[in-house]
């Protein structure tokens, strides 16, 4: 059915449940994953680039690495293909450039309802949604079944 699957992670309980939903069905299909991390440093704009900017950005790099790395054994322990990708940016236009580039191959994304950032949600509008409108492969959202 699919063959080269993107999971997006943030570290989300939303983004949990979309990494185990996408390694069963990577299971059931012979399909790899992408998981693919986006720190969004831009966050920070209005504030001054000192110190305690570059230790903030140093710590969410570090988080990533730490959350990818939890996330590939949890793949590779289930005997799926697995690759990864830190990036840095804004998380649902990188996301969706990495889905939309056809070196990828990515024919489905797997992705969790909401993410961390509630704020950002209400101001622009959620990652999952632009997600939704403007990648080119089939997006399957997944619930986190605690906020049932």
């Amino acid at each position: 059915m699919y063959q080269h699957i993107l999971v997006p992670l943030d570290g989300s309980s939303n983004a949990n449940e979309a990494l185990k939903a996408a390694i069963d069905l990577a299971k059931d299909w012979h399909a790899s994953l992408l998981l693919l991390h986006v720190t969004d440093i831009n966050q920070f704009g209005g504030y001054a680039r000192g110190l305690a900017y570059t230790e903030v950005i140093a710590s969410m790099r570090e988080n990533a690495t730490e959350l990818m790395t939890r996330a590939k054994e949890l793949a590779t322990a289930a005997d799926v293909t697995v690759t990864t990708a830190n990036l840095e940016g804004a998380p649902k236009q990188q996301i969706t450039d990495v889905a939309n580039d056809a070196e990828n191959g990515i024919d489905l994304i797997v992705i969790g309802k909401s993410g961390t950032n509630a704020f950002s949600r209400l101001v622009v509008g959620s990652t999952t949604t632009y997600v939704v409108q403007h990648a080119h492969p089939n997006v399957f959202v997944i619930n986190d079944i605690a906020e049932d």
